[in-house]
């Protein structure tokens, strides 16, 4: 808890559990606490919810994330077998504690994904530090951080880290889909990232409409940062004009089909199934036309894009008439 008495990570995700009526499997919640006494603390909070009987609830206090995790692995590896399917919030205070290469062991295992709070303030502030450097080593699993310190602009270095966090998720840890959400303060400075890894489609799906369900509150701004030339601010209202022109770029007038455009919106853009529904559907009722269904199959509903293998094409957008 908070010093304010607001529920922590634990107790929310908790409770978001037992709100599920479907959840009728066995379920377990592993919390790691380095700080005795908030352990504790979570403890008391724990027994009081009284989680159901398919809840297994094991708090590691006294214990980095590091070292719980190891035990974790160990435990699985020494029984030939991978983690259970696992998601992993890995939530530290700065950078130490959490090696890149326990994050790249999680995803290693079928099944498993991560969200890992990468604190860009406090890294900034400190990734130039002398006594940091084994720290920075083992947080990013490469000293390549040391050629981003001497970057003068702000926002390039910000870029940098972010990127060479992304890429090692991508390329050592080789997660298949990597997405990345900004967390801006109320003077418009990154705070912090979170990044989101996975290797399933449905995964990522499922975490774009967790994202975009968030609204925007009067202490952060939430934008996805995966790619610098699309900031989309998550709130209520999607900025379809923007999608539709990531589609026009992408697709070019070529034929395609309604399961590749979903797929691209999923794993390329800010934006979700949602989304690209409802940008085909305009650009399907607009006129002159915007997307030409090649070939509908009979009693299709014109708008809808339910059917993967429905064939699309793209137009250009029409000039504006003088």
């Amino acid at each position: 808890k908070y010093s304010q008495g607001e529920d922590g990570s634990p107790i929310i995700a908790l409770k978001t559990a037992m709100n599920q009526p479907l959840i009728t499997s066995n379920v377990g919640f592993l919390f790691v606490e380095e700080n005795v006494e908030r352990a504790s603390v979570l403890i008391d909070a724990v027994n009081e919810l009284n989680p159901p009987s398919n809840f297994t609830v094991k708090i590691f206090p006294g214990k980095t994330f590091e070292q719980a995790m190891e035990a974790l692995l160990n435990a699985a590896g020494t029984k030939n077998k991978s983690l259970p399917p696992t998601f992993a919030f890995i939530d530290p205070f700065g950078w130490s504690g959490v090696p890149f290469n326990m994050v790249s062991s999680i995803l290693s295992n079928p099944s498993c994904e991560v969200l890992v709070t990468f604190m860009y303030e406090e890294i900034n502030r400190f990734i130039g530090h002398p006594d940091q450097e084994e720290n920075f080593d083992s947080f990013f699993g490469t000293d390549a951080w040391r050629a981003i310190i001497p970057i003068p602009v702000p926002r390039e270095r910000n870029r940098q880290l972010h990127d060479l966090y992304m890429n090692q998720l991508r390329d050592s840890a080789q997660a298949k889909y990597v997405r990345s959400f900004e967390m801006r303060n109320d003077k418009d400075v990154t705070d912090y990232y979170l990044f989101y890894a996975t290797n399933s489609l449905k995964g990522l799906t499922k975490m774009k409409e967790a994202m975009w369900k968030v609204d925007p509150s009067g202490e952060f701004s939430f934008s996805d940062a995966t790619n610098p030339n699309q900031l989309v601010l998550f709130g209520n209202t999607a900025q379809l004009d923007v999608l539709q022109t990531q589609l026009r770029n992408e697709f070019n007038n070529t034929e395609t089909t309604a399961g590749a455009v979903s797929e691209f919106v999923l794993t390329e853009t800010a934006f979700n199934e949602t989304h690209y529904r409802s940008s085909l559907k305009q650009m399907e009722s607009a006129w002159p036309p915007e997307l030409e269904v090649i070939a509908p199959p009979p009693g299709r509903r014109k708008g809808s894009f339910s059917d993967p293998s429905l064939r699309l094409r793209i137009l250009p957008k029409p000039s504006p008439l003088l």
